[in-house]
């Protein structure tokens, strides 16, 4: 049996209704609708959809300097109100900024809170080499540390007492040459 060999402007149709407006019985419907095999439209929104967002903890956002800040001061960057919970989803679109009580979801201009599964924050009352703090994290990458501390370096950071790391690499940082919770934003850095 010869395979049936479709346009791509077709499929490309399809792959389009499918993602922006899928019908009632959704994929199967719409695979029956045309007469193609089951599975068939998934491959075609894979090969032509668009490309899948980073996956968490593929790329880290990274913070490091020194505070005078106590660890509980320091922490408070990242409390947020408890009232946020109480919150219906569909009213969070457009709430103020302030929404979350959160200063860090303030300062990257998220009116949602941020994922503390992805979130690591590290305050030490002495500083320590940059290399051994970002050892601390969840970061494989050797050439990607190494890149951190040389960007440290640049900027004249050799021991630093603080590091917060998001681990959200879709999460934009509006201002990347201002100071969060007292630390410069170093860039973000792939896993792999």
């Amino acid at each position: 049996m010869k395979k049936k060999v479709y346009p791509e402007a077709f499929r490309r149709e399809l792959v389009d209704e499918a993602l922006n407006r899928t019908p009632r019985g959704g994929f199967p419907e719409l695979e029956k609708r045309h007469g193609l095999r089951a599975g068939t439209l998934f491959d075609w929104v894979e090969e032509l959809g668009p490309p899948a967002p980073p996956a968490p903890f593929s790329a880290q956002h990274f913070w490091i300097g020194n505070t005078a800040l106590s660890a509980k001061d320091f922490g408070r960057y990242f409390d947020h109100d408890p009232g946020y919970w109480q919150i219906e989803q569909d009213e969070l679109g457009s709430a103020g900024p302030d929404v979350t009580g959160c200063e860090f979801c303030r300062d990257i201009g998220s009116r949602y809170l941020y994922d503390e599964d992805l979130m690591l924050v590290i305050h030490e009352t002495d500083p320590m080499p940059v290399a051994k703090l970002v050892g601390l994290s969840a970061l494989d990458s050797k050439a990607s540390r190494a890149a951190i501390v040389e960007e440290c370096e640049r900027r004249g950071i050799t021991a630093a007492n603080a590091m917060f790391v998001y681990s959200d690499p879709t999460q934009e940082i509006p201002t990347e040459d201002k100071l969060y919770n007292g630390l410069a934003y170093i860039g973000l850095f792939s896993n792999k």
